[in-house]
C-alpha cells in the first residue's frame, strides 16, 4: 500500500479500486448515504485506513477508512478528529479500532504529510 500526500489522493485512489460508496455514523450503525441503508458493526469489515495530520493545527487530522460491507458495497468513510464523538456509540467506534487486527492494511498509514519547504 502506498502513502498518500493528500486525502484527495486518497479518496481517487480507492475509488478506482472500487470504494465508490460513502458511510457516515449514526449512534449504532454506519449508514451507505445515497440509499441511507443501516449497517451494524458486524455488517462490514475495515480494509485498511490512512490517516492525515494538518501541517500547523493538530484539529485538522482526519482518518480515511476503506469498507467492505458483508454485502460487497465498497466505500469509505472520513473521520475527523472529535467530530463523531457524541454522535456514535462506542460498540460501533470500536469496529475502527484497527491496532490488534491484522488484516486491516496499514502499511505507510500513518508518516506524516510532507511539510512545505520554509519561504
Amino acid at each position: 500500500m502506498k502513502h498518500f500526500e493528500t486525502l484527495t489522493e486518497a479518496m481517487e485512489d480507492l475509488r478506482s479500486r472500487g470504494y465508490t460508496h460513502e458511510f457516515a455514523p449514526k449512534k449504532d450503525f454506519l449508514i451507505e448515504k445515497s440509499t441511507e441503508t443501516k449497517l451494524s458493526g458486524e455488517e462490514f469489515n475495515v480494509d485498511e485506513f490512512h490517516r492525515f495530520e494538518g501541517t500547523s493545527d493538530p484539529g485538522d487530522e482526519m482518518t480515511l477508512y476503506a469498507i467492505t460491507t458483508n454485502g460487497g458495497l465498497k466505500g469509505v468513510f472520513v473521520s475527523a478528529q472529535g467530530t463523531y464523538a457524541n454522535e456514535v456509540s462506542s460498540e460501533l467506534m470500536a469496529k475502527f479500532n484497527i491496532v490488534d487486527r491484522r488484516e486491516v492494511n496499514t502499511q505507510g498509514s500513518v508518516e506524516p504529510i510532507a511539510h512545505l519547504p520554509a519561504s
